[in-house]
């Protein structure tokens, strides 16, 4: 279940977006807003196109990359609420001084480590993207 938040802001996101881009589009705002951010790639990849936005022209290759647009969001979004719970949580008496110290520092050791990982998996990505998009959709 997405929190509400979340959810709010998607589906805001969605109803400018579609504004902005022509028309309002009610049935995707809706969709949003019933189903939550899951759906936002298919969205992304079925927006009409603004002018002058130079877009590849094939919906399954812009679904691939809002799909690991939303992957990225959802890993980050995860990782900093396991980080804030690991931060403030540890106050209970019932573990020792030294055991508290331990969940913050492997917290922290872990925020880094998830930046890394999740800083390499944009790159390749973005390599991959790359590679693909002259080999197979330049002019």
């Amino acid at each position: 279940m997405w929190p509400r938040w979340v959810r709010a802001l998607a589906t805001i996101w969605v109803s400018i977006d579609s504004k902005k881009r022509g028309k309002f589009d009610i049935a995707w705002t809706l969709t949003i807003l019933l189903f939550g951010p899951l759906l936002l790639p298919f969205y992304i990849a079925s927006r009409p196109f603004m002018k002058n936005e130079k877009v590849i022209d094939c919906y399954f290759w812009r679904l691939l990359k809002a799909c690991q647009n939303l992957f990225l969001f959802v890993v980050t979004l995860a990782t900093s609420a396991v980080f804030i719970e690991n931060i403030t949580t540890p106050k209970s008496r019932e573990l020792a001084e030294v055991k508290r110290a331990e969940i913050k520092a492997g917290s922290i050791l872990g925020i880094f480590v998830m930046f890394i990982l999740l800083s390499m998996e944009k790159f390749s990505f973005d390599f991959m993207k790359e590679q693909i998009e002259k080999r197979f959709f330049s002019k």
